[in-house]
Protein backbone atom coordinates (compact mmCIF):
# COMPACT_ATOMS: atom_id res chain seq x y z
CA UNK A 1 0.00 0.00 0.00
CA UNK A 2 1.27 3.28 -1.06
CA UNK A 3 1.96 6.38 1.38
CA UNK A 4 -0.80 8.47 -0.43
CA UNK A 5 -3.53 5.84 0.27
CA UNK A 6 -2.54 4.96 3.80
CA UNK A 7 -2.69 8.54 4.75
CA UNK A 8 -6.26 8.64 2.51
CA UNK A 9 -7.37 5.47 4.76
CA UNK A 10 -6.10 7.44 8.41
CA UNK A 11 -7.85 10.51 7.73
CA UNK A 12 -10.68 9.39 6.17
CA UNK A 13 -11.20 6.89 9.65
CA UNK A 14 -9.73 10.63 11.26
CA UNK A 15 -13.21 12.34 9.76
CA UNK A 16 -15.68 9.65 10.49
CA UNK A 17 -14.52 9.71 14.16
CA UNK A 18 -15.62 13.63 14.02
CA UNK A 19 -19.01 12.22 12.26
CA UNK A 20 -17.60 13.87 8.60
CA UNK A 21 -17.92 12.71 5.32
CA UNK A 22 -14.73 9.73 4.15
CA UNK A 23 -11.82 12.51 3.60
CA UNK A 24 -9.84 12.75 0.03
CA UNK A 25 -6.22 12.29 -0.90
CA UNK A 26 -3.53 13.02 1.92
CA UNK A 27 -0.09 12.56 1.83
CA UNK A 28 0.75 9.75 4.95
CA UNK A 29 4.35 11.71 5.55
CA UNK A 30 2.68 15.21 6.73
CA UNK A 31 1.42 14.81 10.38
CA UNK A 32 -1.91 17.16 10.60
CA UNK A 33 -1.28 17.62 14.14
CA UNK A 34 -3.68 18.05 16.72
CA UNK A 35 -7.02 20.14 15.64
CA UNK A 36 -7.62 23.58 15.86
CA UNK A 37 -10.24 25.08 14.41
CA UNK A 38 -13.39 24.42 11.96
CA UNK A 39 -14.99 26.89 9.40
CA UNK A 40 -17.77 26.62 6.21
CA UNK A 41 -16.35 29.24 3.25
CA UNK A 42 -19.29 29.92 1.42
CA UNK A 43 -19.88 32.58 -1.44
CA UNK A 44 -22.41 34.81 -3.23
CA UNK A 45 -25.49 33.43 -1.77
CA UNK A 46 -27.30 36.14 -3.52
CA UNK A 47 -30.59 36.31 -1.37
CA UNK A 48 -33.02 38.79 -3.12
CA UNK A 49 -36.43 37.49 -1.44
CA UNK A 50 -37.60 34.33 1.19
CA UNK A 51 -37.12 32.13 -1.82
CA UNK A 52 -33.73 31.87 -1.59
CA UNK A 53 -33.62 31.20 1.93
CA UNK A 54 -33.94 27.28 1.86
CA UNK A 55 -30.71 26.41 0.55
CA UNK A 56 -29.23 29.26 2.59
CA UNK A 57 -30.64 27.64 5.64
CA UNK A 58 -29.84 24.56 4.59
CA UNK A 59 -26.18 24.88 4.22
CA UNK A 60 -25.92 26.72 7.66
CA UNK A 61 -27.32 23.76 9.44
CA UNK A 62 -24.87 21.29 8.15
CA UNK A 63 -22.30 23.48 8.96
CA UNK A 64 -23.95 23.26 12.31
CA UNK A 65 -23.73 19.72 12.06
CA UNK A 66 -20.36 19.56 11.17
CA UNK A 67 -19.64 21.84 14.50
CA UNK A 68 -18.28 24.88 12.55
CA UNK A 69 -16.50 27.45 14.39
CA UNK A 70 -17.39 30.15 12.22
CA UNK A 71 -18.87 31.06 8.44
CA UNK A 72 -17.41 32.57 6.19
CA UNK A 73 -19.42 34.41 3.24
CA UNK A 74 -16.86 36.01 0.45
CA UNK A 75 -19.74 38.59 -0.39
CA UNK A 76 -22.95 39.10 -2.33
CA UNK A 77 -25.15 38.34 0.32
CA UNK A 78 -27.86 40.74 -0.74
CA UNK A 79 -28.82 40.40 -4.43
CA UNK A 80 -30.25 43.46 -4.99
CA UNK A 81 -28.06 45.92 -2.54
CA UNK A 82 -31.03 46.31 -0.72
CA UNK A 83 -31.30 46.21 3.44
CA UNK A 84 -34.75 43.95 3.67
CA UNK A 85 -32.31 41.26 1.84
CA UNK A 86 -29.73 41.41 4.73
CA UNK A 87 -32.32 40.99 7.53
CA UNK A 88 -33.74 38.20 5.61
CA UNK A 89 -30.14 36.80 5.75
CA UNK A 90 -29.88 37.87 9.69
CA UNK A 91 -32.67 36.33 10.18
CA UNK A 92 -31.92 33.36 8.79
CA UNK A 93 -28.29 32.98 10.96
CA UNK A 94 -29.97 34.56 14.31
CA UNK A 95 -32.37 31.35 13.50
CA UNK A 96 -29.92 28.48 13.00
CA UNK A 97 -27.49 30.21 15.56
CA UNK A 98 -29.42 31.70 18.40
CA UNK A 99 -27.22 34.42 20.05
CA UNK A 100 -24.34 33.51 18.20
CA UNK A 101 -24.43 29.71 19.25
CA UNK A 102 -24.84 26.31 17.44
CA UNK A 103 -26.77 23.34 18.44
CA UNK A 104 -24.21 22.37 21.42
CA UNK A 105 -23.93 25.65 23.12
CA UNK A 106 -20.54 26.67 21.03
CA UNK A 107 -19.98 30.25 19.94
CA UNK A 108 -20.21 30.55 15.71
CA UNK A 109 -19.02 33.63 14.10
CA UNK A 110 -20.22 35.78 11.94
CA UNK A 111 -17.22 35.95 8.79
CA UNK A 112 -19.65 37.81 6.72
CA UNK A 113 -18.67 40.82 4.24
CA UNK A 114 -20.26 42.70 1.81
CA UNK A 115 -19.72 42.21 -2.00
CA UNK A 116 -20.34 44.40 -5.36
CA UNK A 117 -23.88 43.38 -5.58
CA UNK A 118 -24.44 43.90 -1.93
CA UNK A 119 -23.26 47.81 -3.25
CA UNK A 120 -25.61 47.96 -6.36
CA UNK A 121 -28.23 50.40 -6.94
CA UNK A 122 -29.01 49.21 -10.82
CA UNK A 123 -31.23 45.70 -9.65
CA UNK A 124 -34.62 47.53 -7.90
CA UNK A 125 -36.58 46.90 -10.98
CA UNK A 126 -36.12 42.89 -11.25
CA UNK A 127 -39.77 41.59 -11.15
CA UNK A 128 -39.43 39.28 -8.27
CA UNK A 129 -37.71 42.20 -5.87
CA UNK A 130 -40.82 44.00 -7.41
CA UNK A 131 -43.62 41.32 -6.26
CA UNK A 132 -41.92 41.30 -2.81
CA UNK A 133 -41.97 45.26 -2.24
CA UNK A 134 -43.96 46.89 -4.59
CA UNK A 135 -43.24 50.49 -3.81
CA UNK A 136 -40.23 51.65 -5.55
CA UNK A 137 -40.03 54.40 -2.57
CA UNK A 138 -39.68 51.21 -0.13
CA UNK A 139 -36.59 49.41 -2.35
CA UNK A 140 -34.93 53.11 -3.25
CA UNK A 141 -35.25 53.89 0.89
CA UNK A 142 -33.81 50.09 1.53
CA UNK A 143 -30.38 50.83 -0.57
CA UNK A 144 -27.35 50.03 1.47
CA UNK A 145 -25.29 51.77 -0.77
CA UNK A 146 -25.46 54.87 -1.02
CA UNK A 147 -27.49 54.46 2.46
CA UNK A 148 -25.64 53.84 5.66
CA UNK A 149 -23.78 50.28 5.32
CA UNK A 150 -22.21 50.29 8.35
CA UNK A 151 -26.16 51.59 10.96
CA UNK A 152 -27.88 48.41 7.84
CA UNK A 153 -25.22 46.27 9.19
CA UNK A 154 -24.98 46.71 12.96
CA UNK A 155 -29.00 46.98 12.70
CA UNK A 156 -29.16 43.39 11.07
CA UNK A 157 -25.80 41.19 12.94
CA UNK A 158 -25.80 42.86 16.16
CA UNK A 159 -22.37 43.56 16.17
CA UNK A 160 -19.73 46.42 14.88
CA UNK A 161 -19.06 47.18 11.40
CA UNK A 162 -15.81 48.47 10.08
CA UNK A 163 -14.41 48.42 6.26
CA UNK A 164 -11.81 45.96 7.00
CA UNK A 165 -12.74 43.90 10.19
CA UNK A 166 -10.05 41.66 12.48
CA UNK A 167 -11.98 38.69 14.20
CA UNK A 168 -10.10 36.01 15.79
CA UNK A 169 -11.44 32.33 15.68
CA UNK A 170 -10.37 30.20 17.88
CA UNK A 171 -6.86 31.98 18.09
CA UNK A 172 -6.51 31.94 13.83
CA UNK A 173 -7.15 35.50 12.60
CA UNK A 174 -9.55 36.46 9.96
CA UNK A 175 -8.93 39.68 8.47
CA UNK A 176 -11.67 40.68 6.14
CA UNK A 177 -12.29 43.13 3.44
CA UNK A 178 -16.25 44.51 2.77
CA UNK A 179 -16.55 45.45 -0.87
CA UNK A 180 -16.81 49.23 -0.83
CA UNK A 181 -17.47 51.82 -3.20
CA UNK A 182 -17.24 55.41 -3.62
CA UNK A 183 -14.20 56.08 -1.97
CA UNK A 184 -11.17 58.34 -2.81
CA UNK A 185 -9.01 56.40 -5.17
CA UNK A 186 -11.64 52.94 -5.34
CA UNK A 187 -14.96 54.08 -7.25
CA UNK A 188 -15.31 50.90 -8.09
CA UNK A 189 -14.57 48.36 -5.45
CA UNK A 190 -11.37 46.69 -7.29
CA UNK A 191 -8.94 47.67 -4.39
CA UNK A 192 -9.47 47.41 -0.64
CA UNK A 193 -8.43 50.94 0.14
CA UNK A 194 -6.01 50.96 3.70
CA UNK A 195 -5.46 47.48 3.88
CA UNK A 196 -1.49 47.84 3.74
CA UNK A 197 -1.71 49.83 6.78
CA UNK A 198 -4.14 47.66 8.57
CA UNK A 199 -1.92 44.38 8.60
CA UNK A 200 1.02 46.39 9.01
CA UNK A 201 -0.90 47.71 12.80
CA UNK A 202 -1.24 44.10 13.79
CA UNK A 203 1.06 41.78 14.80
CA UNK A 204 0.31 38.31 12.91
CA UNK A 205 2.00 34.86 13.63
CA UNK A 206 3.81 33.91 10.46
CA UNK A 207 4.05 30.22 11.75
CA UNK A 208 0.29 30.50 11.80
CA UNK A 209 -1.99 30.96 8.75
CA UNK A 210 -3.29 34.58 7.97
CA UNK A 211 -6.73 34.01 6.95
CA UNK A 212 -8.24 36.84 4.39
CA UNK A 213 -11.14 37.41 2.52
CA UNK A 214 -12.80 39.52 0.13
CA UNK A 215 -15.08 39.55 -2.50
CA UNK A 216 -13.04 39.43 -5.35
CA UNK A 217 -10.67 37.12 -6.26
CA UNK A 218 -7.33 38.59 -5.79
CA UNK A 219 -5.74 39.31 -9.99
CA UNK A 220 -3.10 36.53 -11.26
CA UNK A 221 -4.40 33.51 -8.54
CA UNK A 222 -7.03 31.02 -8.00
CA UNK A 223 -9.52 30.61 -10.76
CA UNK A 224 -6.86 30.31 -13.93
CA UNK A 225 -8.38 31.69 -17.11
CA UNK A 226 -11.35 32.10 -15.89
CA UNK A 227 -10.91 34.70 -13.82
CA UNK A 228 -11.51 37.72 -16.17
CA UNK A 229 -13.02 40.00 -13.60
CA UNK A 230 -11.12 40.00 -10.26
CA UNK A 231 -9.39 43.20 -8.61
CA UNK A 232 -7.10 45.83 -9.47
CA UNK A 233 -3.89 43.82 -8.22
CA UNK A 234 -3.03 45.95 -5.57
CA UNK A 235 -3.67 42.97 -2.81
CA UNK A 236 -1.92 40.72 -4.72
CA UNK A 237 1.26 42.59 -4.44
CA UNK A 238 -0.04 43.27 -0.63
CA UNK A 239 -0.53 39.83 0.40
CA UNK A 240 3.11 38.74 -0.99
CA UNK A 241 4.77 39.68 2.11
CA UNK A 242 2.97 37.50 4.07
CA UNK A 243 3.30 33.76 2.79
CA UNK A 244 1.36 32.21 5.15
CA UNK A 245 -1.96 34.34 4.14
CA UNK A 246 -4.75 31.96 3.07
CA UNK A 247 -6.58 34.31 0.87
CA UNK A 248 -10.64 33.23 0.18
CA UNK A 249 -12.26 35.37 -2.54
CA UNK A 250 -15.93 35.02 -4.88
CA UNK A 251 -17.25 36.72 -7.73
CA UNK A 252 -16.63 34.64 -10.29
CA UNK A 253 -19.20 31.57 -9.54
CA UNK A 254 -16.44 29.38 -10.70
CA UNK A 255 -17.34 26.24 -9.37
CA UNK A 256 -15.65 24.37 -6.74
CA UNK A 257 -15.07 21.24 -8.90
CA UNK A 258 -12.19 23.07 -10.99
CA UNK A 259 -8.85 22.11 -9.94
CA UNK A 260 -7.67 25.68 -10.42
CA UNK A 261 -10.13 27.13 -7.69
CA UNK A 262 -6.84 26.81 -5.59
CA UNK A 263 -3.28 28.23 -6.11
CA UNK A 264 -0.32 29.02 -4.61
CA UNK A 265 2.59 31.55 -5.21
CA UNK A 266 3.82 34.36 -2.74
CA UNK A 267 0.52 33.06 -0.68
CA UNK A 268 -2.39 30.82 -1.10
CA UNK A 269 -5.58 31.46 -3.05
CA UNK A 270 -8.77 29.44 -2.80
CA UNK A 271 -11.81 30.33 -5.25
CA UNK A 272 -14.96 29.85 -3.26
CA UNK A 273 -17.99 29.09 -5.36
CA UNK A 274 -21.40 30.16 -5.34
CA UNK A 275 -23.61 28.86 -3.26
CA UNK A 276 -26.17 30.49 -5.48
CA UNK A 277 -25.57 28.81 -8.76
CA UNK A 278 -22.17 27.97 -10.22
CA UNK A 279 -20.60 28.64 -13.40
CA UNK A 280 -18.03 26.43 -15.77
CA UNK A 281 -14.92 28.09 -18.03
CA UNK A 282 -15.86 29.48 -20.85
CA UNK A 283 -15.45 27.55 -24.68
CA UNK A 284 -17.17 24.57 -23.72
CA UNK A 285 -20.41 23.25 -25.74
CA UNK A 286 -22.45 22.96 -22.70
CA UNK A 287 -20.74 25.10 -20.48
CA UNK A 288 -22.21 28.39 -18.09
CA UNK A 289 -20.01 31.44 -18.51
CA UNK A 290 -20.87 34.98 -19.33
CA UNK A 291 -18.26 34.99 -21.59
CA UNK A 292 -20.61 32.16 -23.86
CA UNK A 293 -23.43 33.79 -23.19
CA UNK A 294 -25.60 35.39 -26.55
CA UNK A 295 -25.72 38.10 -28.24
CA UNK A 296 -21.89 36.75 -28.82
CA UNK A 297 -21.65 34.99 -31.78
CA UNK A 298 -20.95 31.72 -29.86
CA UNK A 299 -19.29 28.91 -31.10
CA UNK A 300 -20.92 26.21 -28.48
CA UNK A 301 -23.18 23.72 -30.89
CA UNK A 302 -24.78 22.87 -27.39
CA UNK A 303 -27.61 24.80 -25.02
CA UNK A 304 -25.76 25.66 -21.79
CA UNK A 305 -26.12 23.83 -18.62
CA UNK A 306 -29.49 24.91 -16.60
CA UNK A 307 -26.78 26.44 -13.70
CA UNK A 308 -29.62 28.42 -12.12
CA UNK A 309 -31.87 25.41 -11.64
CA UNK A 310 -29.92 22.31 -11.05
CA UNK A 311 -29.02 22.79 -7.58
CA UNK A 312 -25.49 23.57 -7.47
CA UNK A 313 -25.22 25.25 -4.48
CA UNK A 314 -21.63 24.82 -3.19
CA UNK A 315 -19.00 25.75 -0.85
CA UNK A 316 -15.84 24.26 1.15
CA UNK A 317 -15.83 23.02 4.56
CA UNK A 318 -12.33 23.82 6.07
CA UNK A 319 -10.53 22.06 8.96
CA UNK A 320 -7.79 23.61 10.90
CA UNK A 321 -5.46 21.38 12.02
CA UNK A 322 -1.39 22.19 13.46
CA UNK A 323 0.51 21.29 10.89
CA UNK A 324 -2.41 21.76 7.80
CA UNK A 325 -5.22 23.62 6.75
CA UNK A 326 -7.98 20.35 4.77
CA UNK A 327 -10.80 21.97 2.67
CA UNK A 328 -13.72 19.74 1.77
CA UNK A 329 -15.31 20.84 -1.49
CA UNK A 330 -19.25 20.21 -1.44
CA UNK A 331 -22.84 19.90 -2.70
CA UNK A 332 -24.99 21.28 -0.40
CA UNK A 333 -28.02 20.55 -2.55
CA UNK A 334 -27.09 16.87 -3.51
CA UNK A 335 -25.23 15.93 -0.20
CA UNK A 336 -21.99 14.68 -1.68
CA UNK A 337 -17.93 15.92 -2.30
CA UNK A 338 -17.13 17.30 -5.24
CA UNK A 339 -13.84 16.44 -5.58
CA UNK A 340 -10.52 15.56 -3.35
CA UNK A 341 -10.23 17.31 -0.30
CA UNK A 342 -7.76 19.99 -0.59
CA UNK A 343 -3.89 19.70 1.81
CA UNK A 344 -2.65 22.89 2.16
CA UNK A 345 0.40 21.58 4.56
CA UNK A 346 1.55 24.94 6.34
CA UNK A 347 5.09 23.83 6.17
CA UNK A 348 4.49 24.79 2.58
CA UNK A 349 4.49 28.70 3.64
CA UNK A 350 8.21 27.92 3.85
CA UNK A 351 8.82 26.92 0.34
CA UNK A 352 9.62 28.68 -2.58
CA UNK A 353 6.67 29.72 -4.54
CA UNK A 354 6.98 27.46 -7.38
CA UNK A 355 7.80 24.06 -5.37
CA UNK A 356 4.54 24.62 -2.80
CA UNK A 357 2.41 21.71 -3.74
CA UNK A 358 -0.96 23.50 -4.94
CA UNK A 359 1.28 26.02 -7.58
CA UNK A 360 0.63 25.67 -11.48
CA UNK A 361 3.59 24.25 -11.96
CA UNK A 362 3.24 21.34 -9.26
CA UNK A 363 0.12 20.77 -10.56
CA UNK A 364 0.92 20.49 -14.07
CA UNK A 365 3.35 17.66 -13.05
CA UNK A 366 1.45 16.12 -10.31
CA UNK A 367 -2.22 15.90 -11.50
CA UNK A 368 -2.55 13.26 -13.24
CA UNK A 369 -4.34 12.83 -16.55
CA UNK A 370 -7.98 11.10 -16.12
CA UNK A 371 -8.77 7.81 -18.01
CA UNK A 372 -11.63 5.63 -19.43
CA UNK A 373 -12.58 2.36 -18.03
CA UNK A 374 -10.70 -0.45 -20.53
CA UNK A 375 -14.10 -1.20 -21.81
CA UNK A 376 -15.08 2.06 -22.68
CA UNK A 377 -16.88 2.99 -26.31
CA UNK A 378 -17.61 5.56 -27.98
CA UNK A 379 -21.26 5.80 -29.58
CA UNK A 380 -22.51 7.98 -33.00
CA UNK A 381 -26.22 8.57 -33.84
CA UNK A 382 -27.78 11.57 -36.07
CA UNK A 383 -30.24 14.07 -34.06
CA UNK A 384 -31.96 17.04 -34.58
CA UNK A 385 -31.24 19.55 -31.82
CA UNK A 386 -31.25 22.69 -31.32
CA UNK A 387 -27.86 25.30 -30.58
CA UNK A 388 -27.13 27.80 -28.46
CA UNK A 389 -28.80 30.08 -30.33
CA UNK A 390 -32.16 28.40 -30.38
CA UNK A 391 -31.93 26.70 -34.04
CA UNK A 392 -32.72 23.41 -34.62
CA UNK A 393 -30.14 21.65 -36.90
CA UNK A 394 -28.51 17.81 -38.07
CA UNK A 395 -26.29 16.94 -35.13
CA UNK A 396 -23.96 13.97 -34.51
CA UNK A 397 -24.55 13.18 -31.13
CA UNK A 398 -21.15 11.82 -30.12
CA UNK A 399 -21.96 9.79 -26.71
CA UNK A 400 -19.24 8.15 -24.05
CA UNK A 401 -18.97 7.08 -20.51
CA UNK A 402 -17.61 9.55 -18.62
CA UNK A 403 -13.57 8.94 -17.42
CA UNK A 404 -13.22 6.93 -14.60
CA UNK A 405 -12.23 8.82 -11.11
CA UNK A 406 -9.89 8.01 -8.95
CA UNK A 407 -9.66 6.24 -5.15
CA UNK A 408 -10.22 9.98 -3.84
CA UNK A 409 -12.76 11.05 -6.16
CA UNK A 410 -10.29 13.11 -9.29
CA UNK A 411 -12.68 13.18 -12.29
CA UNK A 412 -11.90 14.51 -15.67
CA UNK A 413 -12.66 17.93 -15.85
CA UNK A 414 -13.50 17.83 -19.53
CA UNK A 415 -13.68 16.00 -22.61
CA UNK A 416 -12.15 17.07 -25.91
CA UNK A 417 -13.86 15.71 -29.06
CA UNK A 418 -12.08 15.42 -32.09
CA UNK A 419 -13.16 14.83 -36.03
CA UNK A 420 -9.76 13.59 -37.60
CA UNK A 421 -10.01 12.87 -41.61
CA UNK A 422 -7.51 10.45 -43.39
CA UNK A 423 -6.46 11.89 -46.57
CA UNK A 424 -3.97 9.33 -48.26
CA UNK A 425 -1.14 9.71 -45.71
CA UNK A 426 -2.45 12.84 -43.79
CA UNK A 427 -4.31 13.34 -41.26
CA UNK A 428 -6.36 16.26 -41.03
CA UNK A 429 -8.29 17.93 -37.76
CA UNK A 430 -11.34 19.10 -39.22
CA UNK A 431 -12.88 20.28 -36.05
CA UNK A 432 -12.33 19.78 -32.31
CA UNK A 433 -14.77 20.88 -29.21
CA UNK A 434 -14.75 20.24 -25.73
CA UNK A 435 -17.88 19.61 -23.36
CA UNK A 436 -18.31 18.70 -19.84
CA UNK A 437 -20.32 15.66 -18.10
CA UNK A 438 -23.53 15.98 -17.61
CA UNK A 439 -23.09 15.97 -14.04
CA UNK A 440 -19.87 17.89 -13.94
CA UNK A 441 -20.96 20.07 -10.88
CA UNK A 442 -22.91 17.50 -8.78
CA UNK A 443 -20.93 15.54 -6.69
CA UNK A 444 -18.96 12.52 -7.67
CA UNK A 445 -21.16 9.97 -6.96
CA UNK A 446 -23.77 11.41 -9.27
CA UNK A 447 -21.40 11.44 -12.24
CA UNK A 448 -22.20 8.30 -13.88
CA UNK A 449 -24.44 9.52 -16.64
CA UNK A 450 -23.05 9.46 -20.44
CA UNK A 451 -21.41 12.34 -21.64
CA UNK A 452 -22.59 13.72 -25.37
CA UNK A 453 -21.29 16.11 -27.50
CA UNK A 454 -23.43 17.61 -30.50
CA UNK A 455 -21.09 18.32 -33.32
CA UNK A 456 -23.22 19.97 -36.27
CA UNK A 457 -23.92 17.84 -39.22
CA UNK A 458 -21.93 20.48 -41.37
CA UNK A 459 -18.50 20.16 -39.59
CA UNK A 460 -18.50 16.36 -41.63
CA UNK A 461 -16.99 16.39 -45.39
CA UNK A 462 -20.44 14.94 -47.49
CA UNK A 463 -18.08 13.22 -49.14
CA UNK A 464 -17.58 9.18 -48.17
CA UNK A 465 -14.23 9.29 -46.69
CA UNK A 466 -12.96 7.87 -43.58
CA UNK A 467 -13.25 10.24 -40.34
CA UNK A 468 -12.15 9.38 -37.42
CA UNK A 469 -13.80 10.83 -34.09
CA UNK A 470 -11.49 10.59 -31.13
CA UNK A 471 -12.73 11.20 -27.34
CA UNK A 472 -9.84 12.31 -24.93
CA UNK A 473 -10.47 12.84 -21.18
CA UNK A 474 -8.79 15.93 -19.92
CA UNK A 475 -7.60 17.88 -16.62
CA UNK A 476 -7.69 21.44 -16.16
CA UNK A 477 -3.82 21.82 -16.19
CA UNK A 478 -3.28 20.57 -19.81
CA UNK A 479 -3.01 16.32 -19.24
CA UNK A 480 -4.89 14.41 -21.32
CA UNK A 481 -5.47 10.24 -20.85
CA UNK A 482 -5.80 8.03 -23.70
CA UNK A 483 -8.44 8.23 -26.26
CA UNK A 484 -11.66 6.33 -27.18
CA UNK A 485 -12.70 6.04 -31.26
CA UNK A 486 -15.08 5.96 -33.51
CA UNK A 487 -14.46 5.36 -36.95
CA UNK A 488 -16.79 7.21 -40.09
CA UNK A 489 -16.61 5.37 -43.20
CA UNK A 490 -19.62 6.88 -44.78
CA UNK A 491 -21.32 9.91 -43.36
CA UNK A 492 -24.32 8.72 -45.30
CA UNK A 493 -25.40 5.26 -43.13
CA UNK A 494 -23.98 6.03 -39.34
CA UNK A 495 -24.57 2.36 -39.31
CA UNK A 496 -21.63 1.91 -40.76
CA UNK A 497 -19.43 2.94 -37.65
CA UNK A 498 -16.79 0.69 -37.46
CA UNK A 499 -15.41 -1.11 -34.20
CA UNK A 500 -14.69 1.62 -31.08
CA UNK A 501 -11.14 1.53 -30.09
CA UNK A 502 -10.66 0.54 -26.38
CA UNK A 503 -8.85 2.73 -23.66
CA UNK A 504 -5.46 0.45 -22.27
CA UNK A 505 -6.04 -0.52 -18.56
CA UNK A 506 -6.59 2.48 -16.48
CA UNK A 507 -3.94 2.42 -13.64
CA UNK A 508 -4.00 5.02 -10.67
Amino acid sequence: MDADRRGFIGLSAAFAALGLPAAGRHDARLPLGAEKMRFGAISDIHISTPAQLPYFEKTLRKLDEWKADAVLVCGDLADYGMAQELQLIADTWFKVFPGGKGADGRPVVNLMHYGDHDMATWYLDRSDAVREWPSMDERKAGLIFPGDRKAIWEKCFREPWEPIALKVVKGYPFVLSHFTRGEEGNPYGNNVPGLEAFLKAHRFDPKKPLFYSQHRITRGTAGGAHVGRCDDGTTTKILSAYPNAVAFGGDTHLCGTCEQSIWQGAYTSIQVPSLRYCCTQSGRENGYCTRDRPPRPPVQTMEQFPSHTNGTHQGFFCIVYENALVVRRWDFANDGSIGPDWVVPFSSFAQRASERPFSPEVRERTVPPPEFAPDAKVSLSMTRAKNRLNQLRDMVAVTFPPAVPTADGLRADDYEVTLELFDYDVTKILAQHRVYSPRYMHPVKLDTEPVTCLVDASEFPPDRRTIDVVVRPCNVFGRKGRPITARILDMKDLAAVASCKSAQPVKH
